[in-house]
């Protein structure tokens, strides 16, 4: 007789543990380091267990980049509601480093590099409209946002700026050590800056 099958909610629990424990090791160790049976130790389970819920590596790769799509859509939505709080600057800032802390961040460039990769998580993208896209259409909305609060000037383009901002954003993440991430410090001087360019005149 063969063994009862795994119920689908602990199946979905457990996948969702894992992930976040494959998530805890990219982050402290980058991409190179995560191996299934890295993922094992770290999680403190048997070698084979990770098997049991992801075909090999890039399945696990793919849940993690799903998980921090999701993850940041949820952020993108945060950034609109800190409308008329802090400074517009600051919120910039907040979003900004929530994307280039993301582990997705460590694993875009297998993604560009592993067709069946790309192929899947285009498809995920399209089909969930979460996914890099999504963040000029998050600074957009929050500066649209800003406008009604009175703190950005109502003749501004927020498209234009959110164009500018998801491109920086994305070249940071895209470009790797050819063109280094900068310091907290140097990211929100120049996001206030931006800020201050756009801020309301009245």
């Amino acid at each position: 007789m063969s063994p009862p099958r795994r119920p689908a909610e602990t199946t979905e629990a457990l996948r969702a543990s894992l992930v976040e424990h494959a998530r805890r090791i990219v982050e402290r160790d980058g991409a190179g380091a995560l191996t299934m049976r890295s993922l094992a130790t770290e999680a403190g389970c048997a070698v084979g267990l990770p098997y049991k819920v992801f075909v090999d590596r890039q399945d696990l790769v793919a849940a993690i980049l799903q998980a921090e799509f999701g993850r940041l859509t949820g952020g993108a939505a945060q950034l609109i509601v800190r409308a008329g709080t802090s400074s517009v600057g600051a919120n910039l800032a907040w979003f900004a480093e929530l994307i280039l802390d993301s582990p997705a961040v460590a694993l875009a460039h297998e993604v560009v590099g592993h067709e069946g990769l790309s192929k899947q998580m285009t498809a995920h993208v399209r089909e969930t409209g979460t996914g890099p896209a999504a963040f000029e259409a998050a600074f957009a909305a929050y500066l649209a946002a800003e406008k009604q609060q009175g703190r950005v000037d109502v003749d501004v383009d927020e498209r234009a700026f959110a164009f500018l901002l998801a491109g920086a954003v994305h070249n940071l993440v895209m470009s790797g050590e050819a063109w280094p991430r900068p310091t907290r410090r140097q990211l929100e001087r120049w996001l206030n800056a931006v800020a201050d360019a756009i801020a309301s005149r009245s």
